[in-house]
């Protein structure tokens, strides 16, 4: 399936933890992203599914863990400061 332009994606704010902790972290399951987040796994993991549409987030093995791609880096408006800060 391709991905939609990133451009054309209206992120919410927990899109915008999720990527900036992958930006900074690299990859991560789910439940990491989640805890380590604060948000819920059933709604990191659903909304991993729709970053993931929209070409923002690429599993990187068979196993669910996922990392940001360059166009999910792209996306994080400039002005989100990084997870670690």
């Amino acid at each position: 399936m391709p991905a939609s332009d990133a451009r054309s994606v209206d992120l919410t704010r927990s899109d915008e933890r999720v990527l900036a902790y992958l930006v900074d972290v690299g990859t991560d399951y789910p439940a990491f992203v989640a805890s380590n987040t604060g948000l819920y796994l059933a709604y990191v993991e659903s909304r991993l599914d729709a970053l993931e549409a929209a070409g923002l987030v690429e599993r990187v093995s068979g196993e669910a863990v996922y990392r940001a791609t360059d166009a999910g880096a792209g996306a994080l408006c400039e002005d989100c400061a990084s997870w670690s800060d």
